[in-house]
């Protein structure tokens, strides 16, 4: 096997701290890149990069000083990476020695980061993004009201950046969504404005015949033909349909009805009698034709009129309401006409464009309001046309920004400002306190700013932010779907409602640290964890009453913070057993962002499953997987921390024995040569390792706000985030107020998408 694997990790672990150098390092001189690092790059590279040669496109060895590296970050970045992975330089070229490579990447990587802010501020690309399942949702319910699930009919969107689903790199919009969004915007108009209930009548001259009457009496039905009327159906529903007849014959006869061409009842005619037949269907959104037809063989039928009435339309129970709040109606009643029409439109136009419009902006809108006008469409459904164009906008359905016009910072306007503030903390446009501001010009300002992230994480349109950021970030949103046990193997315990229980156990946390300032250590160890009954009972632990989630104190050392969290263990498990490398390798890559590789192809699987028949525990016969060199130099690391957490079963359940009755051995040692015992002493180390979890989740809510992907240049607003951290005691609103008051939050610059550093 090559030692790309474990040499990958250990460059690593040497950068964030997790295992420290035997050899004390000296102080580095002020020429160390021009002698040391540029040197060795040199000798191995050259052939290849030589910066005189005009056939080489890679001129990262045009840098003869630290100060050239500034402008070719991004591809010192790729070198360093590359000699990580050991993919240059290729194999039929002479190598660096192992301790080169690390020292060459190490100096690379730390000295990049190091100089990160010497450019100055850093905003990075605007990044026009569609709006996601959730913000669809959320901002139709904050704009109109209904709030009917079109999101689950959206196709999934996928995560990207720092693996959040509102990232508008991965943010298409492919021609199956436009579809739905069209779909959507009609149902979601349909079910909030309520058109006057269609009730019409034909009189028998009005109809029309499918073929002339031979004696040019179109009130009378002849033998064999049919009389028709077209009707506009505007809403969806149930309709009556009437026929008023007259049987001139002395026998009983039959009338057929069709809708659109296909025959919908059949009626029985008394003998010489006046009468009405009626029936009921089901009449979609359109225009539908309604004939009546005599059978051939037959007299002549009278036909004297057909009525059709609405029966039942199902909407929304607040229907009324959101019909009220669109038209801003008072007691019921409200404005009709242009004028009226062109108000409206722009107020809604507005809001769902989160900004003010301009006379041409609104102009296709009231040209689609025209034109149901002029076919004399109900004012509401006039309305109604002009809505759904403003719903499958571009500028609805897309946060777009201003263009910046250079590489110079320019801070957003402060609508920009409102919506970028909005959708990070409710996933949903900006309420009337944040328009209202914006069209003040006050909201950029710091202390206004401050009190509105204040105001915005206390109400309940945050909850959307801690359950989105939280189920992402941990990836326990994925318990109770493709993260489950093997079915049956756990019957009597495992449910779904548990399930949904680990799931909000883990938001709730979340919500609780942020809406009460707690430090974000909190998530390393708390003594405090949130149960129901359900948990209790599940967890072993003193009852709590009722199926909601409370605060509840822990002193035991088995709950408080995320390593205690059922949903956690059942991520970090297979459906069958836990298992300690998943475990080790999500503690360093979810909390601390160290990169753990995928294990080599060539490397035997483990069991699936632990026999109770096995003399040997887990832990055991993963030590014996261990013994090849090759693999010792990843597990070393991910193994004890896995093994520390091996008292919680896949079900975060507590555990003394293992499946085979021997005792858990919970104890590890890190390469860092730190001992512990159980997860309690876990915790306590790595709880050492704050600046690195600071770092680590400051990046993760960054990437999640900005909605795109962080790169080298973001690292000086980063380093900034985690200094205001620990000067604030590592509370989590200092995170969030600082993160909105970042340059990336509050500013746009043209940036080279193929070198950022270029600002």
């Amino acid at each position: 096997m090559s030692s790309r694997y474990p040499l990958f990790l250990l460059c690593a672990l040497l950068a964030y701290g997790w295992i420290t150098p035997v050899v004390a390092q000296e102080p580095e001189s002020a020429d160390h890149f021009e002698k040391k690092i540029r040197p060795v790059l040199t000798q191995y590279c050259a052939a290849c990069h030589d910066p005189e040669d005009p056939s080489n496109h890679v001129e990262f060895l045009k840098a003869n000083t630290t100060a050239d590296l500034q402008h070719l970050r991004g591809i010192w970045g790729s070198a360093a990476a590359q000699l990580r992975n050991r993919t240059m330089p290729p194999p039929d070229e002479d190598q660096p020695s192992e301790q080169q490579r690390l020292e060459l990447a190490n100096w690379i990587d730390d000295h990049l980061r190091a100089t990160a802010c010497e450019l100055g501020p850093y905003a990075g690309n605007v990044t026009t993004r569609r709006l996601n399942r959730s913000e669809y949702e959320n901002t139709i319910r904050d704009l109109i009201g209904p709030q009917l699930g079109y999101d689950e009919t959206f196709p999934t969107d996928g995560g990207g950046g720092e693996g959040f689903n509102n990232n508008g790199e991965t943010l298409f919009l492919p021609p199956m969504l436009m579809e739905r969004y069209v779909e959507a915007a009609q149902q979601i108009l349909d079910a909030a404005i309520i058109t006057p209930s269609l009730r019409t009548e034909f009189a028998a001259d009005q109809l029309i015949p499918l073929v002339e009457s031979p004696n040019d009496q179109p009130r009378t039905l002849a033998p064999g033909l049919e009389l028709s009327a077209g009707v506009v159906i505007y809403v969806a529903g149930d309709y009556e349909l009437t026929a008023d007849v007259r049987n001139m014959s002395k026998q009983d006869l039959k009338l057929v009805l069709k809708l659109d061409g296909l025959p919908a009842d059949r009626f029985q005619l008394s003998s010489q009698k006046e009468q009405s037949l009626g029936t009921t269907v089901r009449l979609s959104r359109g225009f539908h034709a309604i004939a009546l037809h005599n059978p051939q063989d037959q007299p002549e039928i009278a036909l004297l009129r057909l009525k059709v009435q609405e029966l039942g339309v199902k909407r929304p129970k607040a229907a009324q309401k959101f019909h009220d709040h669109i038209f801003q109606a008072k007691e019921g009643k409200y404005e009709k006409g242009r004028i009226a029409a062109e108000k409206l439109l722009r107020r809604f136009a507005t809001q769902a464009f989160r900004h003010p419009v301009s006379d041409g902006d609104l102009a296709p809108f009231l040209a689609l309001y025209d034109r149901a006008a002029d076919r004399a469409d109900p004012y509401e459904e006039c309305i109604k046309l002009a809505l759904k164009g403003i719903l499958v906008s571009p500028h609805f359905l897309f946060r777009i920004e201003a263009t910046p016009r250079s590489a110079e910072l320019e801070r957003i306007d402060d609508f920009a400002l409102a919506t970028r503030l909005s959708y990070f903390l409710w996933s949903s446009m900006p309420d009337e306190r944040l328009f209202d501001l914006a069209r003040q010009q006050k909201l950029h300002e710091t202390p206004v700013l401050k009190a509105e992230v204040q105001r915005m994480l206390q109400d309940e349109k945050a909850d959307v932010f801690f359950a989105t950021f939280t189920g992402q970030w941990l990836g326990t949103k994925e318990v109770g779907g493709s993260v489950a046990p093997i079915n049956g193997q756990f019957k009597g315990i495992y449910s779904s409602e548990l399930a949904a229980d680990f799931r909000a156990e883990a938001i709730q946390l979340t919500t609780y640290v942020a809406r009460e300032n707690r430090s974000i250590l909190d998530f390393l160890d708390a003594d405090y964890c949130f149960l129901n009954d359900r948990l209790a009972k599940h967890y072993d632990l003193p009852k709590v009453a009722g199926r909601q989630l409370r605060k509840v104190e822990v002193t035991n050392g088995q709950r408080g913070g995320l390593l205690g969290l059922g949903g956690v263990h059942m991520v970090t498990s297979y459906p069958q057993r836990s298992s300690p490398v998943l475990r080790g390798a999500w503690v360093l890559e979810t909390l601390f962002g160290t990169p753990v590789p995928s294990p080599p192809a060539d490397i035997p699987a483990l069991p699936n499953k632990v026999s109770a028949k096995n003399a040997k525990t887990f832990r055991q016969q993963l030590e014996k997987h261990r013994d090849n060199a090759s693999c010792a130099a990843c597990h070393d690391l991910l193994d004890p921390i896995g093994f520390g957490l091996d008292n919680f079963d896949l079900l975060g359940r507590w555990r003394d024995k293992t499946e085979n009755g021997q005792a858990v051995d919970a104890t590890g040692v890190l390469p860092s040569g730190e001992k512990f015992s159980g997860p309690a002493e876990l915790k306590a180390i790595l709880l050492e390792r704050k600046q690195e979890f600071a770092r680590h989740l400051s990046r993760k809510v960054l990437g999640y706000a900005l909605g795109r992907s962080l790169e080298d240049p973001d690292s000086c607003t980063i380093e900034s985030l985690v200094t205001s951290l620990e000067e604030n005691d590592f509370r989590m609103q200092t995170l969030i107020e600082q993160i909105v008051l970042s340059t990336p939050f509050q500013y746009r610059q043209q940036v080279n998408s193929a070198d950022p550093t270029s600002h």
